[in-house]
């Protein structure tokens, strides 16, 4: 008796908390329902994504259990007629795959298509002895008024998979369940925490067997907070057009006699404010219909989407395409010149139309030739960015090497890295890829690891292994555009409150490194670049732009590729003394430089400096 007292005892009295917590979670079930994203606004206010209601078509897994096996035979061949014909196609296994999966709460109608017809949600509702079990719930998907604008920065949603699940389970202030959507790409993935809503919870009392009793208790969804873009889609618009446009005239342009045809398949322009790094418009062509991700993506389209032969849409090329910069790598090379005290601003080299490399013999690459075998004479730093001296900047990147006692044997690359070249910008978008800077350790680990002075006076061109992505050389540009402060690229400006507007978040400027650059540096090289389209490689493309009431400083570039058309680069900014836009295009097999990227950048600069009329953003498309 003894013994059976203190068991009682600690049964009813030591143990009774943790009994009675076992009993309640015998007795309630909660079950999650879905909370509506926030919305994504530029920073104007216009709604670039917004939600819709939708009709969902689920299987109530309690009712379907309780049919015969005849009738669930009978009921899942007329559901899947129904959906099919509709636009949703799905096979009666792969509903009896998802109502059986244990992911799904019981206490839930497991959800089979999203999106359909008014149509298919009447006669369902209207002929339940033909459905028996089938429910038609609403629920918010995304909606994109803009259409396939500005994709590549929105992103886009889709279903939880169970790695995502896994990585995200921990959280307890927005958990989430199999069948959640959750942001996949751009902005939607990078500020998921931010745009996804608290979901609602009901707590329903079950019976012995596990059977709903009633419902105890019920917390309505909050939907998440908007997020304010530093994007003007007015300005996205534009770059987008201006990009398309340029691609366009560049496949319509004829090849010289024995050249590859311009394909001109891919393409990126940004417009970026230098003096905080906000990101004013990132257009990557071609593009895509985020729409398409809505109520599920097939095979067929994913494969689409992904092939290379299309261009790879899914692809942001500002931030994943990297490209060889040709001559618009000078600027940050003749920086490096002068930093390391190699030569002084008023330091000459004699053109003559190209250049010999010291100590290389019996091979024709040993001569390199100006574009044109065009020679310029003496010339300093700021002429030679002007006019594109090659010669000018072999030498540069050949004394670097044959110098490298003095200079070390990275003695150009160190003066390249703090401009952001080789390495991702940390913009708040998904798959950024780095570049390249070569350096003697990177050739060694390739096939041929001996590192020459070749190797320099190709990376001194932007040529070789030297790999930027847009975004990457539109933020050096900016960088030198503003001083010397390189920021963060920045793509938002605050998470806010959905119904008062208050900040929830605000998000700063973000310095990432601050590049030493002196006066008399910046005096040569901006004096080069603000010369290129008065006197310089870009006279063509800018005739007739008003350059004495908006100065523009920029590069072209033109970056020679095997077998393939060449990619034109153009970077610029502008006001010269004030610098209040970068713009920088680069278009992959579209030919030189000043032909194809530098009238994309003018058209943009015309519509910044107020010289023609800014397009308006239609919604439902450009």
């Amino acid at each position: 008796f003894a013994s059976l007292f203190a068991r009682l005892y600690d049964l009813q009295v030591v143990g009774s908390s943790e009994a009675q917590l076992q009993a309640e979670a015998n007795r309630v079930r909660t079950v999650q329902m879905p909370a509506p994203r926030g919305r994504i606004l530029d920073r104007n206010g216009e709604v670039l994504v917004d939600n819709r209601v939708v009709a969902v078509v689920a299987i109530d897994r309690n009712r379907f259990t309780d049919l015969a096996q005849q009738e669930r035979r009978g009921l899942l061949d007329r559901l899947t007629l129904e959906l099919t014909a509709a636009g949703h196609p799905i096979t009666p296994k792969e509903i009896r795959q998802r109502v059986s999966d244990e992911r799904y709460s019981r206490y839930a109608p497991v959800p089979v298509a999203t999106d359909v017809p008014e149509e298919l949600k009447i006669r369902l509702e209207e002929h339940p002895d033909e459905f028996p079990s089938v429910v038609v719930e609403r629920t918010a998907v995304r909606e994109y008024p803009f259409g396939n604008l500005a994709a590549h920065i929105l992103g886009y949603v889709g279903k939880i998979n169970e790695d995502e699940l896994a990585f995200v389970e921990s959280d307890t202030a927005k958990p989430y369940v199999l069948n959640d959507d959750i942001g996949k790409a751009g902005v939607e993935r990078t500020f998921e925490r931010h745009l996804r809503g608290t979901p609602g919870v009901r707590r329903i009392e079950v019976d012995a067997e596990g059977e709903p009793v009633r419902l105890i208790s019920e917390t309505e969804p909050r939907p998440g907070d908007d997020l304010v873009l530093s994007i003007d889609i007015d300005l996205q618009a534009l770059a987008e057009q201006a990009l398309q446009q340029g691609l366009a005239d560049a496949r319509n342009r004829a090849p010289d006699e024995g050249e590859p045809p311009f394909d001109a398949t891919t393409g990126a322009a940004v417009v970026q404010d230098p003096n905080n790094g906000q990101l004013l418009a990132l257009a990557s062509y071609p593009t895509y219909d985020p729409t398409t991700f809505v109520d599920g993506i097939d095979t067929r389209e994913w494969d689409f989407l992904n092939d290379p032969a299309n261009g790879n849409p899914l692809n942001n090329w500002a931030i994943q395409g990297q490209w060889a910069p040709g001559s618009s790598y000078k600027l940050f090379v003749g920086y490096g010149a002068m930093h390391s005290g190699l030569m002084a601003p008023d330091t000459t080299f004699f053109d003559t139309g190209g250049y010999l490399i010291p100590g290389c013999t019996d091979d024709p690459k040993c001569f390199r030739s100006n574009a044109g075998g065009a020679s310029y004479g003496s010339v300093t730093i700021d002429r030679a960015l002007t006019v594109s001296s090659d010669a000018f900047f072999y030498n540069v990147g050949a004394q670097f090497w044959i110098q490298r006692d003095r200079f070390g044997k990275n003695g150009l690359q160190q003066h390249l890295a703090p401009w952001g070249l080789g390495q991702e910008t940390g913009v708040a978008l998904t798959g950024e890829r780095p570049g390249r800077v070569p350096d003697p350790e990177w050739k060694s680990q390739q096939s041929d690891p001996d590192w020459r002075t070749g190797d320099s006076v190709n990376m001194a061109v932007g040529q070789g292994d030297v790999l930027v992505t847009p975004l990457q050389l539109a933020n050096g540009y900016a960088t030198f555009a503003n001083g010397g402060t390189r920021y963060v690229p920045q793509v938002a400006l605050r998470a806010q409150d959905y119904q008062t507007g208050d900040p929830a978040e605000k998000f700063e400027p973000e310095v990432a490194q601050q590049v030493e650059l002196r006066p008399e540096e910046r005096r040569a090289l901006l004096d080069g670049l603000a010369n290129v389209p008065i006197s310089g490689t870009a006279v063509s493309p800018f005739a007739g732009f008003p350059l004495d009431s908006f100065p523009i400083a920029g590069k072209t570039g033109t970056a020679q590729v095997d077998g393939k058309a060449d990619t034109a680069v153009f970077s610029a900014f502008g006001p010269v003394d004030s610098p209040q836009y970068q713009v920088t295009a680069i278009l992959e097999e579209s030919g030189f430089g000043s032909t194809s990227a530098a009238p994309v950048v003018r058209r943009i600069f015309e519509v910044l400096g107020g010289f023609a009329p800014k397009p308006t953003a239609v919604p439902n498309g450009l």
